[in-house]
């Protein structure tokens, strides 16, 4: 039987219908508030799912009872949990020194070096005086964020010694590294590595400000560039080096992103694996053919998937683009009436009243939209010109006025 870790952030996902050789045969464990949906056989829950000691602990229990053949796990909190899950009860798939890689962007950046990938100048560091001892050494701003963390979250760039202290609290412990900022065009690539073997791999190129954009209320995205860029060889020859540099794993979905400096170099910023999140899913469905995330359930749950045709799907379809808005500080008042002219899979992720204000807005993701689409164009001209109109329409079709939320997170507990 296959387990399924299921994230809050992956809630709705249709496993009976990726997986139907197991459908009434899953076995999950998810929170409380989240429904599993059909095809479960058993559900174990727990109320705090960034707790990894109850996550794997009611995964240990629901193992007691069945017989589990694979973990799956989508999320990026459950990566280094299914490794471990999978090493205890002898199972085939990735492995805690290949999950850590993937996660520790000490780890991750020190393995890619030695394999001949550029990095920026870093560091681990357990104290303000760590960071301040790095910015002394490596003058210029710098980048300070967790050395598991995703979304962007937690992330800070400080650009003078003086604004260690908006950071001195956070990285006390160790769960932090600080690196040199980087700057020039941010590339994502997302890639399928199966047995050894190279299946697909697909560049593409954020929009300006790429995963950082939500903090100035901007919308973002990505495009998939054209096989006759000069920069998608590069691309794709830097991403399957790294993945050798890296422990390997039977099998690997990634989601690599790099800078290309402003002289040319390809810098690696980091690399996850898993599949990208939304809105990327939905972009490199138009490319592969399916959902990555539905080929990637059953590659890693040893299903039959048909790669040739997944391979033959990605070498002809068009340049596409996602791209996504973040919410504001304050309560969604008006939704969009329609799609924005020349949008596909526009979807609305908000509700009318949704208060994205205070500390909920503080914390917000670089994966957290309020609304998302994509663009398909035959050139990379038409493509970016498509994102440009469809963003300002949609744009204009939300209203927005002030949250009744406390902006300091403990007043929500006076």
């Amino acid at each position: 039987m296959i387990l399924v870790l299921i994230s809050p952030r992956n809630a709705g996902l249709p496993f009976a219908e990726w997986l139907p050789e197991e459908s009434g045969q899953l076995l999950a464990v998810t929170t409380q508030e989240v429904a599993a949906g059909p095809g479960f056989a058993d559900v174990e829950r727990v109320t705090d799912y960034t707790d990894d000691a109850s996550v794997l602990a009611a995964a240990r229990r629901m193992a007691e009872r069945h017989t589990v053949t694979r973990v799956l796990a989508l999320a990026e909190v459950d990566v280094e949990r299914a490794a471990r899950l999978r090493a205890e009860l002898g199972l085939p798939g990735q492995l805690a020194a290949s999950a850590r890689a993937y996660r520790d962007k000490v780890v991750m950046k020190e393995l890619a070096a030695a394999g001949g990938v550029a990095v920026p100048p870093f560091a681990a560091v357990a104290s303000a005086a760590d960071v301040a001892a790095f910015m002394a050494a490596h003058p210029g701003p710098v980048v300070v964020k967790p050395r598991g963390g995703s979304g962007s979250t937690s992330v800070a760039v400080l650009h003078d010694p003086s604004q260690i202290t908006q950071v001195a609290d956070r990285v006390t412990g160790g769960d932090y590294e600080v690196e040199g900022y980087v700057t020039g065009r941010m590339c994502h690539v997302d890639a399928l590595h199966v047995q050894g073997e190279p299946v697909v791999c697909v560049p593409s190129v954020y929009t300006d400000g790429g995963c950082l954009s939500h903090w100035t209320d901007s919308g973002n995205g990505s495009w998939t560039l054209p096989a006759s860029d000069p920069l998608y060889e590069r691309l794709v020859g830097e991403t399957w080096r790294l993945v050798g540099a890296l422990p390997a794993a039977p099998a690997l979905f990634v989601h690599a992103e790099f800078f290309v400096t402003d002289s040319g170099e390809v810098v690696l910023c980091e690399i996850a694996g898993r599949v990208g999140g939304t809105p990327i899913p939905a972009m490199l469905h138009a490319v592969l053919g399916l959902d990555p995330r539905h080929l990637w359930a059953r590659i890693e749950c040893g299903l039959p998937v048909d790669l040739d045709a997944v391979r033959a799907h990605a070498e002809a379809a068009p340049l596409v683009a996602n791209f996504g808005l973040p919410p504001r500080d304050g309560r969604i008042v008006r939704l969009p009436s329609q799609a924005p002219d020349g949008a596909r899979d526009f979807t609305v992720l908000a509700h009318l009243g949704e208060d994205w204000g205070g500390a909920r807005y503080a914390g917000r993701k670089s994966g957290d939209f309020i609304a998302t689409w994509l663009v398909t164009a035959d050139d990379a001209e038409e493509l970016l010109a498509l994102v440009d109109k469809t963003s300002a329409q949609t744009e204009a079709g939300f209203g927005w006025e002030p949250s009744d939320r406390p902006a300091d997170p403990e007043e929500a507990t006076r």
